[in-house]
């Protein structure tokens, strides 16, 4: 992952969390009041005298206690209704503000806290209240009871909040500890003897277990989901940018050129959704003839999909305006152009291109070529190219005979510009010829064996075409040779052209 996107990742993912936690805090909240409500009533009945029953044998014991009872009802109430109250404040404050985590974080540790000190508050009340009760009617009150009550009615009351709140078992443990502080305090203050305390307060800790436990199962659990959707979310969205991308790529491609003196066909097979192999195309006038010449440039940059294709775009600017400043500029001077633009700027990245320029002018050059079977001698126009690093094309001529055109320079990038000499050759190209060329994951295709097709399996191709040849199908025949040749998924990007003057021009 890039740190980029790690950031993204890490701030989706807090947004989400906070979002979790406003949304099940309000359900948290929600239910502690109706449970409140409900304990609130059941507190209310002794003090109505509802649920009181007393037996002893002395009437005004009875009357006694039964006083003391309804006053602790009284007080319990109120306790409960001041938490109660509190809650319903949180949930309306939280409606009204957009906290951020932190903020709901601290509310969440302050209801617990107040509530839990006011839970003390009221196990006090009943513990005191019950000494005075067992005192009137000369009952003895069991050992440790005050302790027992606070430190159940801890552990409810957080393992209650864990079932509810997405806190991690770290944050979970926060609001306890002050409230285990207050435990172990009245522990001591109602102890008889000093071993039940010290056995109390060294195991009070592990009530926080249970919830932090919880807690640490539902974060890790959020956690995956989380990091598999966002992880599916951005592959999605990289496949559509991708697709888009590619759109966007193959757009700078040339239209294929199906009508006119010079025709130009090409078939593209990029090894990921876009690569780093390119065709230029460009009309120019033509000093010999009315018939303007066209230039081609094929280019295979280093490397493979966005970067490679990043790469093409620069080309792609740098080649328009070469063409714009010098429509009429030969291969040489592409090449060496290219060349000095690479070394320049792409060389120092270890990116390096070959490239393929020809220009053909369909004009007759004044050279004849050899004769049509029972049609004389034909009157040819010039392919001149120039060749940095690049696989060799072949000419099949529209005799069937086969010729090579062969690297004339060094990679483009890897030489400075006064060290690099382009080394411009030409030929006839006449009607009936065909131009075939590609890059090199063409010959690079490997067979079940892990053999590679190399130049001398794709020139066998090129010489077997029969009706392809003239007909603008050359191209995809010797493609889908490579591809019935290939055993697996292609391992580089394949680019074939194919340039042609048909018969009759």
């Amino acid at each position: 992952m890039t740190s980029t996107f790690t950031s993204e990742f890490r701030e989706e993912f807090e947004l989400a969390r906070e979002r979790w936690l406003r949304r099940r805090f309000m359900w948290y909240a929600w239910i502690v009041v109706a449970l409140g409500l409900l304990a609130l009533l059941g507190s209310l009945l002794p003090a109505f005298g509802l649920g009181i029953d007393i037996h002893a044998d002395d009437a005004e014991a009875v009357a006694r206690a039964t006083a003391l009872t309804r006053s602790v009802a009284i007080a319990t109430s109120v306790l409960g209704l001041i938490g109660v109250m509190l809650y319903i404040g949180a949930i309306l404050y939280v409606r009204r503000r957009l906290l951020n985590r932190d903020a709901m974080l601290r509310l969440v540790f302050w209801l617990i806290v107040i509530n839990g000190v006011l839970a003390f508050a009221s196990s006090i009340l009943q513990v005191e209240m019950a000494e005075r009760i067992s005192a009137a009617l000369n009952r003895a009150l069991p050992a440790g009871l005050a302790a027992a009550s606070v430190l159940s009615g801890i552990f409810f009351t957080h393992f209650f909040a864990c079932m509810f709140l997405p806190w991690t078992a770290k944050e979970s443990v926060r609001p306890i500890i002050p409230l285990l502080v207050l435990n172990a305090l009245l522990t001591i203050v109602y102890a008889t003897n000093w071993l039940a305390p010290t056995v109390i307060i060294l195991l009070s800790p592990f009530v926080a277990v249970p919830g932090a436990a919880i807690c640490w199962w539902r974060n890790s659990r959020f956690h995956d989901r989380f990091q598999y959707g966002a992880l599916k979310r951005r592959y999605g969205e990289m496949r559509q940018e991708l697709t888009d991308a590619r759109r966007i790529h193959e757009a700078l491609f040339p239209k294929p050129i199906e009508e006119g003196p010079v025709r130009l066909h090409y078939r593209y097979e990029p090894m990921r959704q876009i690569g780093g192999d390119y065709l230029y195309s460009r009309f120019s006038p033509s000093g010999r003839g009315v018939k303007p010449m066209l230039s081609v440039v094929i280019l295979d940059v280093t490397g493979h999909g966005i970067p490679a294709a990043l790469t093409v775009n620069r080309l792609y600017g740098e080649l328009d305006r070469l063409f714009g400043e010098e429509p009429n500029a030969t291969p040489g001077r592409i090449l060496e152009a290219l060349n000095r633009y690479i070394h320049l700027t792409l060389a120092s990245h270890s990116v390096y291109v070959t490239a393929l320029c020809v220009r053909l002018d369909p004009n007759p050059s004044g050279h004849t070529a050899a004769p049509e079977a029972g049609k004389g001698e034909r009157s040819v126009g010039t392919l001149e190219w120039a060749s940095g690093g690049h696989p060799p094309a072949f000419i099949r001529t529209v005799t069937g005979t086969i010729h090579r055109l062969d690297s004339t320079a060094f990679v483009l990038g890897a030489a400075h510009g006064d060290d690099f000499q382009h080394g411009q050759e030409h030929m006839p190209f006449g009607p009936g010829d065909v131009l075939i060329a590609y890059t090199d994951g063409a010959t690079e295709a490997r067979d079940r064996e892990g053999r590679m097709l190399r130049i001398d399996g794709l020139q066998r191709i090129v010489a077997g075409l029969n009706g392809e040849v003239g007909s603008g199908q050359a191209a995809a025949a010797v493609l889908q040779s490579v591809d019935q040749y290939r055993f697996g998924p292609p391992a580089d990007d394949t680019l074939v052209v194919e340039i042609s003057v048909p018969l009759g021009e």
